[in-house]
């Protein structure tokens, strides 16, 4: 079977334009779309996904970003899928393929850059949060009540799929995964 996995990090960001450019380019069986964050490879979806495939089977992403932003985490990802069989191709390396020498360290590279590119993103934001703070302007974000948490509990023992529950309650897919934990 050949996957698209998309992903983008927040619930403001468009995850179907990255789906449906992929979709047009590539012959797929599949289309796995997530908000959530790339900072770690512990995503339900993506964690499903990668337990489901198997010898024979490919799968697309956009970019190296997008299976994650950790380099140590990203490379052991794609060993993990190669050693099961499983084609991995970045539609951003133009058809290199990643098993070979100039491939493994083209992606190696980007995997870096990915994880440099939030770090990079990181620092501005604190910079900005602290002038803000600075000038009495910041208030943080408000925390998600803990009723709601609750009320999501319920929900999902009642047989509702978090992704439904998060939408439902207006609270993000990543919030909910971290404070049900």
């Amino acid at each position: 079977m050949k996957y698209i996995y998309a992903r983008v990090s927040t619930e403001e960001q468009d995850v179907q334009q990255q789906a449906d450019y992929l979709s047009s380019k590539y012959e797929h069986d599949c289309v796995i779309t997530e908000h959530f964050t790339g900072t770690t490879t512990d995503r339900p979806k993506f964690k499903s996904l990668l337990s489901e495939m198997k010898s024979g089977d490919t799968l697309i992403v956009y970019h190296v970003s997008r299976l994650g932003r950790k380099t140590s985490e990203v490379l052991e990802t794609v060993e993990l899928l190669q050693d099961k069989g499983v084609s991995v191709f970045v539609d951003q390396l133009q058809g290199i393929d990643i098993t070979s020498g100039v491939g493994k360290l083209l992606f190696t590279m980007l995997s870096g850059l990915a994880e440099l590119e939030r770090e990079q993103m990181l620092e501005r934001q604190r910079i900005g949060i602290n002038r803000a703070k600075s000038e009495g302007k910041y208030k943080g974000r408000k925390p998600v009540d803990d009723e709601l948490i609750e009320s999501a509990r319920t929900l999902i023992a009642a047989g509702m799929t978090k992704e439904k529950v998060a939408q439902q309650l207006g609270v993000g897919v990543a919030t909910l995964y971290r404070r049900l934990k």
